[in-house]
């Protein structure tokens, strides 16, 4: 019997499993998906590995009923397996994990999302060395979703995409990484304290939408979001500016109507709170929730989420800005002490 870690690989698609015939060039799904073990033979040292294919597709057409399956087949072989590395494309893949971090409830085991901005099978790819360390980080104790590229690997809800281009593609702006790859390997903040067994909640709803605010714009864009969506997210300004003018009226009128209103940033480092301008503190005495630190992805998964979980009323604003797996720090969304509140200044 091998004393190595058994890590079953999930694949669904992305760049690492694409071709490209020219480079530059159009990357497409291949036919086939790439055997590891002739790619990356360096992985048998690490892991016994194992592999199922769940999709072959770019990430962009991923959808939640993906997400869904994703945590189905987790729960369905958690006790066969010591850990989990999903294969994902780059693009989407912050949304997959922050999914995953809310589906999959309880103490279980790794889940690893990866993937490469070059397919495995080019020389000058970026893949073998995400999958080696991502097999690495599914074997440790970390009973949390994570999402590893380049050098750290996420909390899988903190993360985001900051680069099209470079090999150290993603970022977690307002937590620190659980692991840090060098030489050495570093574990540089806590996982998560996560009990009780393994259980699933993968219903989401889609009713959301999702809007930047620019100069000058209407506040009559809310009012029309908010008659065909239960969640309207407001990327305002700095630390969740909004202005003064109609926005307030607009939205007491959508959340009068039995909507939400989530107010998160443009920036993404720093937190969307309410209290140090006054244009964000009209928007909360409208009844204006506000997104704290959460990435944009998580804002958006964790209120479909919410949704499908039947969550409604005073329950959801309470929840959307309470952590669940570790997606906000508590107290973000909050008004700032009175003592460093600012002037409005805008």
């Amino acid at each position: 019997m091998s004393d190595r870690p058994r890590i079953l690989f999930l694949h669904t698609g992305g760049t690492l499993g694409m071709t490209l015939r020219d480079d530059p060039g159009v990357l497409t799904p291949a036919t086939s998906t790439p055997d590891l073990s002739d790619h990356i033979p360096a992985l048998a040292q690490v892991a016994e590995v194992h592999g199922r294919v769940l999709a072959n597709v770019d990430s962009s057409d991923l959808t939640p009923a993906d997400w869904a399956t994703l945590a189905r087949t987790i729960a369905d072989a958690h006790e066969d397996y010591d850990g989990f590395v999903v294969l994902h494309g780059t693009d989407t893949m912050a949304f997959t994990a922050a999914a995953l971090s809310f589906m999959l409830a309880g103490r279980h085991k790794p889940v690893v999302l990866t993937g490469s901005q070059r397919p495995l099978t080019e020389p000058r790819t970026d893949a073998r060395v995400n999958l080696v360390h991502s097999a690495i980080c599914a074997s440790m104790d970390i009973p949390e979703v994570g999402l590893y590229f380049g050098s750290h690997l996420f909390r899988g809800n903190r993360a985001t995409k900051t680069s099209i281009h470079a090999y150290d593609a993603f970022a977690s702006p307002n937590h620190p990484a659980l692991v840090e790859m060098g030489v050495d390997i570093h574990t540089t903040t806590n996982p998560l304290d996560r009990t009780g067994p393994v259980t699933l909640h993968t219903k989401t709803a889609t009713d959301v939408a999702v809007v930047s605010l620019f100069p000058g714009m209407d506040s009559e864009h809310l009012l029309a979001l908010g008659k065909d969506h239960r969640v309207v997210v407001l990327r305002g300004f700095g630390e969740g500016n909004l202005p003064k003018d109609g926005w307030p009226e607009a939205i007491r009128a959508t959340t009068e109507a039995g909507r939400h209103v989530v107010v998160m940033s443009q920036c993404r480092a720093g937190a969307s709170r309410p209290g140090r301008y006054l244009g964000s503190e009209l928007a909360r005495e409208a009844g204006a929730i506000f997104s704290g630190d959460m990435t944009g992805e998580a804002v958006v998964v964790k209120a479909m989420w919410l949704l499908g979980e039947g969550v409604e009323g005073e329950a959801f604003r309470t929840r959307f800005t309470s952590p669940v797996a570790g997606e906000i720090s508590p107290g973000s969304a909050d008004r700032p002490p009175r003592s460093t509140r600012g002037e409005d200044r805008h």
